[in-house]
């Protein structure tokens, strides 16, 4: 505790890049799986998967964003910043994509505070799902059928059972 309360009397009035940086990894860090690849999809980090030491296959969103922090401005970051902030309030919570955005929530406040009209958006969104739905319908039912003649039985081999 007196180490915290050192260093509190030493901040200066502007984060240095140092402690900037350091926010923000943190701040990522505690994001959770998920916005960690919302956020990899926003700025478009390439979600390259390496080898874990047992053997398997993951991504290392931490060191994708370390790497991606070290090469953004102090304005980027101050950006990257609110981002990580309002991301996780793109999470449904029970899975339900129709539950309407908290007025309350940082995303919904931020959008009001840079005049973001979210119905506007909700709009767009609505419509081009309902396109992408449109397109899959029209495309599966341009399929031809599977071929119905594999429906049919083939005679067993199987010795008739006697009964008594």
């Amino acid at each position: 505790m007196r180490v915290l309360e050192g260093i509190r009397k030493k901040l200066p009035d502007a984060l240095s890049r140092v402690d900037l940086e350091m926010v923000a990894l943190d701040y990522f860090q505690r994001l959770g799986h998920d916005n960690h690849r919302g956020l990899c999809k926003l700025y478009a980090w390439e979600e390259k998967k390496t080898m874990t030491s047992w053997g398997a296959e993951t991504v290392d969103h931490e060191r994708i964003a370390a790497a991606a922090v070290q090469a953004m401005t102090a304005a980027d970051l101050h950006r990257f910043l609110v981002i990580c902030a309002v991301v996780s309030d793109l999470y449904c919570p029970g899975y339900n994509p129709k539950q309407s955005l908290a007025k309350d929530s940082n995303l919904a406040l931020a959008a009001a505070r840079y005049k973001i009209d979210m119905t506007k958006v909700a709009a767009t969104v609505r419509a081009e799902l309902t396109k992408n739905n449109e397109a899959r319908a029209v495309t599966k039912k341009s399929k031809p059928s599977p071929n119905t003649t594999s429906a049919r039985r083939e005679p067993t081999k199987a010795k008739p059972s006697k009964h008594n």
